[in-house]
């Protein structure tokens, strides 16, 4: 009676489109990675351009996130260690590397026809099990080279942080007091990898001097080498902590589990924004945006049309606050002493989104009805039931039945559509709009009841309504959803012009003028059967009750979208709609396609 075959087979063909959608991705975002790895490779890395292959597949990393499988992510991370240990003579960042890679698939093998004999026993060493995580242990000692107790020589001044293990692209707050008098502290670094030594004026604070060194100077996995020097008036050196012969080490790591650096009483800052590169066309990649030209008072949307150095306040481009150190700064870093805005926050203002979207859907109705007296004078007439003999649309019920013919509250497959729709988005997350349409499989017209004067009735009625007119305003969550890839939870209201009709199967005992004989049947007989007391020559009919709801409604649900490209993506909508003047709820789940212009 309601079809409940059908609806199972339309919510198995949802679930099966939506729960498809990761498989899919995933197949493309390894596709696209694989593609990265031989880039890396065959170009940059065969050509001794070591950074940019390094850069090419950390990016790719990055960019699979979790939605890559764990074979191609291994992979890419054992090319990375022979990019460090065969190309740049970093056994430290290659075994680090290769950590990774055993611990995301145990089963990765090694490239040794790229690979260098160092390199080939720096990963035939590890013997790394799986899960194990890429990290130095807490506490790890400077290493050797130093003398001292604790591996380094110090004078007598006292800095924080005591750790020595640092994650890459961490800054590094220094802070140093002294019993002597001390009238200027000068912090002195040398990054991985470079010669010289580079030189930083602390600034007094308090009792304290305090000078951060920046994320530049981490960014590498090795080995971050300070010393500090302490001054009186003179310029004389009366105080040290390390020294140029035998600095203070720390050990840089992409992951560690110690508490990153901060000065004292004071949260760390943040960490930096990675600067690998995130490979063009990859699903999911979103490179850091570039800075636009608009100047200072200038009109703008975001932060990625004013120039560096400026962001987008209450729609002007103004200067960015002045800042010492990054934690001078509400978010982001302080670069050049202005508070530069956070990638993320860059990134998420910088998505530029379409303001016009088209789209093509398909939807079926699903009505909730019941009731008792379906097919009655009364329901026919005033509750939106048209009686038809069962399997046809041109011959009406027009009879008054035996009480008590009715149907259970439940669901019932009912109208379907075919649905073109147009958005306009104001904000990323703001859009109105409408859809139009035409409904399939709607009923035959709405017959009118017997009349006072007559057992009879007529076949004349109100037609099916097949247009479909739609408006609606949607919320869709997340910064600047409308501009990224992946999914896009919403929300929606509105209303329109629609009718729904639904059919189920009734079996009613008539009350005719004549008995089964032919012989007429007297008023007091007639009116005994429509009262339900007598069924006495009555006929037995079955019945389609078509529930005719509508013609106009008001609609509240949501969906998601699946973004495979920013302008491009597949929808699954759901719809609460309730039919007025003839009431009734109604569910309408739909999938479809939109394109962004």
């Amino acid at each position: 009676m309601y079809r409940r075959s059908s609806i199972r087979l339309l919510c198995l063909a949802l679930m099966t489109f939506f729960f498809t959608l990761p498989a899919l991705a995933q197949y493309t975002r390894d596709n696209a990675a694989s593609k990265k790895i031989d880039e890396a490779i065959n170009e940059h890395y065969l050509a001794t351009n070591f950074d940019k292959a390094e850069s090419v597949l950390t990016g790719t990393i990055a960019a699979c996130g979790e939605k890559c499988s764990p074979a191609v992510i291994a992979k890419a991370w054992m090319y990375v260690g022979i990019v460090r240990g065969s190309g740049k003579s970093d056994q430290a960042g290659a075994k680090e590397a290769f950590q990774k890679a055993l611990a995301t698939d145990p089963t990765v093998k090694l490239d040794v026809q790229l690979a260098t004999p160092e390199t080939q026993r720096t990963f035939s060493d590890l013997g790394v099990p799986s899960g194990t995580p890429a990290t130095l242990p807490a506490g790890t000692p400077p290493q050797a080279g130093a003398a001292g107790e604790d591996g380094n020589e110090k004078g007598g001044l006292k800095c924080t942080p005591d750790i020595r293990e640092l994650q890459t692209r961490r800054p590094v707050p220094m802070s140093c007091t002294s019993d002597e008098e001390v009238a200027s502290m000068e912090l002195r670094y040398k990054p991985f990898g470079e010669e010289a030594f580079k030189t930083l004026k602390m600034k007094k604070v308090g009792e304290a001097f305090q000078g951060e060194v920046p994320c530049d100077a981490t960014a590498l996995v090795g080995t971050l080498k300070l010393y500090v020097r302490a001054k009186d008036a003179t310029g004389e050196s009366v105080d040290s902590f390390g020294s140029k012969s035998k600095p203070i080490e720390f050990v840089t790591t992409e992951t560690s589990s110690v508490t990153p650096p901060s000065y004292p009483g004071a949260a760390a800052p943040p960490r930096c924004e990675t600067k690998e590169e995130c490979p063009p066309d990859f699903p999911g990649c979103q490179n850091k945006p570039t800075r636009g030209n608009k100047d200072w008072g200038v009109a703008c949307e975001n932060s990625t049309e004013c120039k560096e150095g400026l962001l987008c306040n209450d729609g002007t481009c103004e200067a960015a606050p002045a800042c010492e150190t990054s934690a001078d700064c509400e978010s982001g870093t302080c670069v050049e002493n202005k508070c530069s805005v956070g990638a993320e926050a860059l990134a998420a203002s910088a998505h530029t989104y379409k303001k016009n979207w088209f789209g093509l859907h398909f939807a079926q109705d699903i009505a909730i009805i019941g009731g008792s007296d379906v097919c009655s004078v009364a329901s026919r007439s005033d509750n939106g039931y048209a009686c038809y003999v069962s399997g046809t649309t041109d011959q009406p019920y027009n009879g008054n039945p035996y009480p008590g013919a009715g149907i259970a509250t439940g669901t019932a497959l009912a109208t379907s559509r075919i649905l073109l729709s147009f958005d306009r988005a104001f904000t990323p997350n703001l859009t109105l709009g409408a859809r139009v349409g035409v409904a399939l499989r709607g009923g035959p017209p709405a017959g009118k009841g017997p009349d006072d004067q007559n057992r009879g009735g007529t076949s004349n009625g109100t037609a099916f309504l097949p247009f479909h007119g739609e408006l609606r305003l949607a919320y869709w969550f997340g910064r600047g959803a409308l501009g990224k890839k992946g999914l896009r939870p919403y929300v929606h209201i509105g209303g329109g012009i629609a009718q729904v009709d639904a059919k189920v199967k009734v079996n009613v005992t008539d009350c005719e003028d004549k008995d089964l004989q032919g012989n007429p049947i007297s008023n007091d007989q007639y009116n005994a059967c429509t009262a339900g007391t007598s069924t006495n020559g009555s006929r037995q009919y079955t019945l389609d009750a078509w529930r005719k709801m509508g013609q106009g409604f008001i609609t509240a649900g949501g969906g998601l979208v699946y973004a495979f490209e920013p302008n491009f993506g597949a929808q699954l909508n759901f719809n609460f709609m309730y039919m007025l003047p003839t009431s009734g709820p109604v569910l309408q789940p739909s999938i479809g396609l939109i394109y962004g212009l």
